[in-house]
């Protein structure tokens, strides 16, 4: 705890006023999507958060209708997580860059199987993951993954990171677009074609359809009439702790399209799983509800993009 403290304080010290927005803000993005994935049952997340010593932000005192809502959230994490793993496998890559993950638990399961994984993220971040890394990391894991500070529309430090894999790479991006401004989601894509081009590989991401894949994870869980409204609290939620809107465009397919194509890019849908996986989450479902999640996960809901 007292090393903890010390990269905390490290991390504040070496902030300006902009940096100490953003430390607040990843800490938010962290500890929020690890809380969800512990509460699946995910070893690794539990880890992370334990570790940090964080309260969570969200509990059955401050938000209504918490239980839906903590089951939902888990649930789309966990599937989200575990399907970027299962295609990284399943397509052999043996270089990984997880983008704006914010402390990566995939990235920690990935290094130990003997993948090189880069973690871009903005300075605190990886202060705090790189010692969460020393602290409970396998000697694989320790080994293989690393931490990069970047910021998105950073095409030189992206770069740099990307260069530092050796063979193609496979670009993890999951729920990061909702929080980027129009001009920095275009970079972060122009971004990402100059590394593809130069490297190879591809970028999957499910960020195009979260709308549509979000409200079906909650419909598999409690019905179709519920499922929106789900949605709009799990928006509403994180705009309260964002402190400002989240943006839930580009969901036509189309529209989608052509945005990826102005950038040098193209995309082409895949199911989130080739079978039904076996999830940390089960436990915690009725029988019913293991059906409808299978069901879910032949849907093509994730986008893998590569270079024009």
């Amino acid at each position: 705890m007292k090393k903890f403290l010390a990269v905390m304080m490290f991390a504040l010290m070496i902030a300006t006023q902009a940096r100490a927005a953003e430390f607040e803000m990843v800490e938010y993005s962290a500890q929020v999507k690890l809380q969800w994935l512990a509460a699946a049952g995910i070893p690794e997340a539990q880890k992370f958060l334990k570790l940090i010593d964080r309260p969570v932000f969200f509990n059955a005192d401050n938000l209504q209708d918490f239980e839906r809502l903590e089951l939902t959230n888990s649930l789309y994490q966990e599937l989200n997580m575990q399907a970027a793993m299962e295609f990284v496998r399943e397509n052999n890559y043996k270089n990984v860059m997880d983008l704006a993950c914010s402390l990566s638990p995939r990235a920690m399961i990935l290094g130990d199987e003997g993948r090189k994984v880069a973690v871009g993220e903005l300075q605190t971040v990886c202060l705090i993951g790189d010692w969460c890394l020393e602290e409970f990391g396998s000697k694989k894991a320790v080994k293989n993954v690393w931490y990069d500070a970047y910021w998105l529309q950073d095409k030189a430090g992206m770069m740099k990171s990307a260069d530092s894999l050796k063979g193609e790479v496979c670009i993890i991006e999951q729920g990061v677009m909702i929080y980027l401004a129009d001009d920095v989601r275009a970079q972060m894509y122009e971004n990402l074609r100059d590394v593809l081009k130069k490297h190879g590989g591809c970028l999957i991401t499910s960020d195009f359809t979260q709308k549509k894949y979000f409200t079906d994870t909650a419909a598999a869980l409690f019905g179709e009439q519920n499922a929106p409204t789900l949605y709009n609290e799990t928006k509403a939620m994180y705009e309260k702790v964002f402190g400002d809107k989240i943006a839930d465009d580009l969901q036509d397919e189309q529209e989608a399209m052509e945005f990826l194509k102005t950038h040098g890019l193209t995309a082409r849908k895949v199911p989130l799983f080739s079978k039904p996986p076996t999830l940390h989450i089960s436990g915690k479902l009725t029988p019913a509800q293991i059906q409808a999640v299978n069901e879910l996960t032949r849907k093509d809901y994730l986008w893998v993009i590569t270079a024009l």
